[in-house]
């Protein structure tokens, strides 16, 4: 049957065809709301690990906002990147305020430090950090010397406050980011080490190294990537053997591009310390504000004798009266390698840089600058050569904050952290750090 309705044929049998088609659509939009809902629901529950309040989280947020205010010697930097660092603040205390879950907090954390740009390492560590940071650590400490082990258990006494340890054995340890442990397999939900999970945790590289002739009896090449902990045994034996093979060799080209630091240890004992007959040593200045939370790891690192007030700090070509004025205190710090024992190598050595290089290859970059152990050839540096980074935990959350302390000086006053260190020959346009330094060679 059809009914002709303003010239418009329906038929009843489609109509009811509709009817049902309606009734579908609503019960499948029910269906999405509704799992919509459980999925959020479930998240929730999933990501909510230590039952923070919203007044916990402002509260953690406003501490390590005053002590970033108080203690981070690299606003000068961030400002000079056009960031507007009030506003920063104020848009993530927002979102803060709004976050739902922990891990949305621990989140939101995470981008408001990265905002800043990472000078001086500003981060917060998430759960793969942390337990590299233990393992590495309890790793260490037989072969620590006195001030050294006082140094760590200062610094990086966050890591096993209870508060920590509690939040941070929910966090997935496996990769990086911020995951919580719950509803992962069960092969997740252990203390991970270098063997259960392979490349994603740092380890010993065993491609760390590679070693090459140019010219036979007059030039040899060392690729070094990185300088992490874990090598320096590894790497040890090798290196001695390739120096005493090319011992009688012209030139020696270490190139460390690409190598964003680790451990100073490994430069000082692998690759400074054999290859010199007597002690190299310079001064290191560095600034910094002495406050009731600086302190402790200002005493833990250093000696009264080596902190002074910032009026008695020499002149410096190019420090300006800005940074002078936002420092109160400066320390000088001997860097100081002794040779090995009998020298392995006594050419002319080559160090190949480039931006990449951060952290403690900033240090050994620095250290061969100033003593000319080398001649430094590539591009400015990524800067940031110091002491390591101290860690705090924000009191609620136990999340563990990071940054350095120290504001370090080249030797002409500028900041090491925005400067980097300068190349001894700077690569020129057509070459790269291995050619420019062949043509020098040769």
């Amino acid at each position: 049957m059809r009914v002709l309705i303003n010239n418009h044929i329906l038929s009843i049998r489609g109509g009811k065809d509709m009817k049902k088609t309606k009734i579908i659509f609503l019960i499948l939009i029910a269906t999405v709301v509704t799992s919509f809902f459980i999925l959020k629901t479930v998240k929730k529950n999933v990501e909510t690990i230590i039952n923070l309040t919203t007044e916990e989280k402002i509260a953690d947020y406003e501490y390590l906002c005053d002590i970033l205010n108080k203690s981070y010697p690299f606003w000068m930097e961030v400002e000079a990147d056009g960031i507007d660092i009030e506003e920063v603040f104020d848009y993530y205390r927002e979102t803060i305020h709004k976050s739902n879950t922990d891990i949305e907090f621990m989140k939101e954390i995470k981008s408001f430090l990265k905002e800043f740009q990472g000078y001086g390492h500003l981060s917060v560590l998430d759960g793969y950090q942390y337990q590299y940071y233990v393992n590495t650590i309890n790793s260490s400490r037989g072969t620590l010397t006195e001030s050294s082990r006082r140094w760590i258990d200062t610094s990086f006494a966050a890591l096993f406050n209870p508060t920590s340890i509690k939040t941070y054995s929910m966090l997935d340890q496996s990769r990086l980011g911020f995951r919580s442990k719950k509803g992962l397999k069960d092969k997740y939900n252990k203390e991970i080490t270098n063997e259960d999970v392979g490349e994603q945790l740092p380890s010993k590289d065993d491609n760390n190294l590679s070693f090459e002739i140019i010219e036979d009896g007059k030039i040899a090449y060392i690729k070094i990537n990185t300088f992490e902990w874990s090598n320096i045994e590894k790497d040890r034996q090798m290196l001695i053997d390739f120096y005493k093979e090319v011992a009688n060799y012209q030139h020696l080209i270490i190139d460390i591009q690409g190598n964003t630091g680790g451990s100073d240890s490994y430069w000082e004992d692998l690759i400074v310390a054999p290859n010199i007959e007597k002690p190299l040593y310079f001064d290191r200045y560095y600034l910094i504000n002495n406050n009731n939370f600086i302190s402790p790891y200002l005493e833990a690192r250093f000696d009264k004798s080596q902190i002074h007030s910032i009026e008695t700090l020499p002149k410096f070509e190019n420090l300006s009266n800005e940074v002078l004025d936002y420092f109160d205190h400066y320390i000088v710090q001997e860097s100081r390698v002794k040779p090995m024992g009998e020298i392995l190598f006594n050419g002319d050595i080559w160090v190949l840089i480039d931006e990449s290089n951060y952290s403690s290859a900033e240090n050994f970059l620095i250290f061969t600058k100033n003593t000319e152990f080398a001649t430094l050839v590539g591009k400015p540096t990524g800067g940031d050569g110091g002491v390591d980074p101290i860690l705090f935990s924000l009191p609620n959350s136990g999340l563990i904050i990071r940054f350095s302390m120290l504001y370090g000086l080249n030797n002409d006053g500028t900041g090491n952290e925005a400067r980097g260190t300068l190349p001894d020959i700077e690569v020129s346009e057509n070459n790269d750090a291995l050619t420019e330094s062949l043509l020098h060679i040769k």
